[in-house]
Parts: structure tokens; sequence; C-alpha cells
């Protein structure tokens, strides 16, 4: 569906809840059969809003099925804005729109897990890529030899 073609829907949509809501308004002051057409109306626009409510989700529903492909977010890949919560954050690839996935501390830790286990699986045996990434681990000072003080801050 074209984005004017939502547009619309959505204008429909919010004039046909404006025009119920107005003529709630209205019924409340009026008295005797101004009341009763009043009241009437509202329930039209009512109905009219309800069918719009539905076509307009019908409309995200299709525009939005399918898969997304997305990239890491440069600025914040991964926010915890929400107590108990790890959100992963990415965008499209034309840069349009964004996508969150929600995990708990739990899912985090399994995901994270998994993607290590991932990336090391895909890596070049000559360690090409996740070599410039991951620095080795700095080495361990012989046995017989005292710990070095050099390092450490003054």
């Amino acid at each position: 569906m074209h984005p004017d073609q939502l547009f619309d829907l959505a204008a429909e949509f919010a004039h046909a809840i404006g025009n119920a809501e107005r003529f709630h308004a209205r019924a409340a002051v009026a008295t005797g059969d101004d009341r009763a057409a009043h009241r009437k109306a509202a329930s039209r626009w009512e109905g009219t809003a309800a069918y719009r409510r539905e076509q307009l989700r019908a409309a995200l529903r299709e525009a939005l099925r399918g898969t997304v492909h997305a990239v890491p977010d440069e600025r914040l890949p991964v926010a915890t804005w929400q107590q108990a919560r790890v959100e992963v954050r990415a965008t499209t690839l034309d840069g349009t729109r964004t996508v969150r996935v929600r995990y708990t501390p739990a899912q985090a830790a399994a995901a994270g897990a998994a993607l290590i286990a991932c990336a090391a699986l895909t890596d070049h045996p000559n360690g090409s890529i996740l070599a410039s990434i991951l620095p080795a681990f700095p080495p361990t000072p012989p046995a017989d030899e005292p710990p070095s003080d050099e390092g450490k801050p003054a």
C-alpha cells in the first residue's frame, strides 16, 4: 500500500473519532429531540470510526509484513532503558525505520553467548577477523618470577 493511502486511512479514522466526540459533547448539553439526534449522529460516527480503525490495522499489517533487514545502530546498539530488560537496536539498511528487540537478562546472556559462538565458528582459519577485534590475553608471568608492578597506575 502506498504511504499516501495509509495517511488517508489514518486521516479518515481521526476525522470519524473527532466527529463522534463532537456529537457526544453536543448531546451532553442538548435537550429533547436535539439530544437524541446528536446521540444518533455520534453512534453513526463511532461505527464509521470502528470500520476505519479495522481498515487501518489491516493496511498497516500488510505494509509491515515480511522480513525486515537491518544493521546495528551505530550510536547505541545496546541499551538498558527499562529495568530487567536489555534492548538491542538496529536500523533498516536505508535508515528509515528502527528495529528493537527486548530481552530479559537471561535471554540477553544466551543471545550473547550464541553470537560469540557463531562469530568463532565463522572466523577465518588464519584468525584474521576475530584476532583483530579481540586482543590476546596478556602473557602470564613464569611461576618462578614474582609479578612486576609494570603497567599498574602510579
